[in-house]
């Protein structure tokens, strides 16, 4: 059963903060492709994800938009509204799922007040720029195979379960490779064992054994699962 506290940064606020902020948090279901908000839109909402993925976007000035990071059940989206109630990005939801809202003036009142739920924010945003910068790094380090392994755990991680809803042509322009290089890849972990591929869908069958031939870039923005 989802509770706000299957997102990590509200799993680690006190008792007495959980309980004072229960009331606020609303369920919600977000559909893949949904928009959570525009570039400078003003905001009522900031949003924790427990089984939804929400990509945070620029724009580019041909009209199109590129994801800059994903946020899962690991972080929150508008958090760039603290001073503020104008978030400066794009953000729509890449992979289906539910997600709390929380009021935006309860949340900047929060921070304001509390120390702590201040220091878990913090931490939360500095992992977010871990996640922008890492993938820059991976792709000049590592080969395709492994920035392909380091993107599907480092997605599992801020879902539920171990299916993603993704094609071959997905990942690659996410990874800014060959969709043929994501088939052979990808072929090549299905031959032995670790995932299943169909059409439009992505399945982990050995998480322990797909995480072991990770890179260590996984592991740097993982440092729990440093091994």
């Amino acid at each position: 059963m989802l509770s706000p506290s299957n997102n990590l940064m509200i799993e680690k606020l006190s008792h007495e903060k959980y309980e004072k902020l229960a009331s606020y948090f609303q369920l919600i279901c977000l559909e893949a492709g949904q928009l959570i908000f525009r570039p400078h839109e003003t905001i009522q909402f900031v949003f924790f994800p427990v089984s939804a993925i929400i990509a945070m976007q620029i724009d580019i000035s041909d009209g199109s938009s590129a994801d800059i990071v994903l946020i899962g059940k690991e972080g929150m989206v508008g958090s760039g509204v603290m001073g503020g109630n104008q978030n400066f990005s794009r953000a729509h939801v890449k992979f289906s799922g539910f997600a709390y809202k929380l009021p935006l003036e309860v949340f900047q009142s929060e921070l304001a007040q509390d120390r702590e739920f201040l220091k878990i924010w913090m931490a939360s945003t500095r992992q977010m720029i871990l996640q922008i910068a890492m993938p820059t790094v991976c792709s000049s380090k590592h080969s395709n195979e492994q920035q392909i392994i380091r993107w599907i755990m480092n997605t599992l991680d801020k879902t539920q379960g171990n299916v993603l809803q993704i094609t071959h042509q997905e990942i690659a322009d996410i990874l800014g490779i060959r969709r043929e290089s994501v088939t052979l890849a990808a072929g090549k972990l299905s031959h032995e064992g670790l995932i299943e591929v169909s059409r439009g869908q992505l399945s982990v069958l050995n998480r322990h054994m797909l995480e072991a031939r990770a890179c260590e870039c996984y592991r740097v923005m993982n440092p729990a699962k440093k091994h």
